[in-house]
């Protein structure tokens, strides 16, 4: 397995591209918090886009019950792709402000070369 950070300059690109490619596949967004351990959020849900401003990053999945769903992380500092030795995207850590590492795992993983190519650090 690979981990690559995506550079803040890229966020836009790659999660505009990364929604694209990902639409209408399952996702599950889950938090780990030091004194809870993993606590799920969204369980293998469809993942209806994810959008990123200056101010955060949105998450949008639909649940089974056809309602929408949405998470915000705001003001994002650290996002890191992890690759499986397959070259598909397995998941995404987003560590922000104050809050716990947010986890969103692809279901299945998606292949890394359909995504627009990215600034890395």
């Amino acid at each position: 397995m690979q981990t690559r950070t995506v550079s803040p300059d890229g966020y836009k690109t790659f999660f505009d591209s990364l929604s694209r490619a990902y639409a209408g596949s399952t996702a599950t967004l889950e938090f780990l918090a030091d004194d809870l351990g993993a606590q799920h959020e969204v369980d293998e849900q469809p993942l209806s886009g994810i959008s990123y401003d200056k101010t955060g990053l949105e998450l949008h999945f639909l649940a089974r019950d056809g309602s929408h769903l949405v998470h915000r992380i705001p003001r994002p500092k650290r996002i890191e792709l992890e690759e499986g030795d397959s070259g598909l995207i397995e998941a995404l850590a987003i560590d922000s402000d104050g809050d716990p590492r947010a986890v969103l795992r692809f279901h299945p993983p998606l292949p890394s070369r359909l995504l627009a190519p990215q600034p890395t650090r």
